[in-house]
């Protein structure tokens, strides 16, 4: 099962654009049970053994804070892709987030629809400040 479980993940991976990120969470909610982010890092840590196949475009999958998880090459390759990162490592995940593959791909490869963006927090600059004095 986590052959056909692997090749699932890739199958969903090869559909995230160049300049492009998504979390492995993201993945995981695509993919469907009994995916879970964990399941998708260790796929990601399998290519390595993988003798054939289509290439997997790895490096696209973050983490939630929006930092890689392997290291300074995989930032660098995602730099050459146009994603931008902050002094601390992140990018921003509204920006540079992959919306998940189209619907009528997702039905058509039996996979369920893309999980709603989640809401982004509000910065101080968009809330009123209240003033008690």
């Amino acid at each position: 099962m986590e052959e056909g479980l692997y090749e699932r993940i890739y199958e969903v991976i090869r559909q995230i654009p160049r300049g492009r990120v998504a979390t492995y969470g993201q993945i995981a909610a695509i993919v469907g049970p009994p995916c879970g982010g964990r399941t998708v890092g260790y796929a990601l840590a399998a290519l390595g053994r993988r003798l054939d196949g289509p290439p997997v475009p790895w490096q696209r999958v973050i983490n939630t804070q929006g930092k890689v998880s392997t290291g300074p090459d995989q930032q660098r390759l995602l730099e050459a892709e146009g994603v931008v990162f902050d002094e601390a490592g992140r990018t921003d995940l509204q920006r540079f987030g992959w919306p998940g593959p189209d619907p009528a791909w997702a039905a058509a490869h039996g996979f369920g629809a893309p999980p709603p963006a989640e809401p982004s927090e509000p910065s101080e600059a968009d809330s009123p400040q209240l003033r008690l004095f």
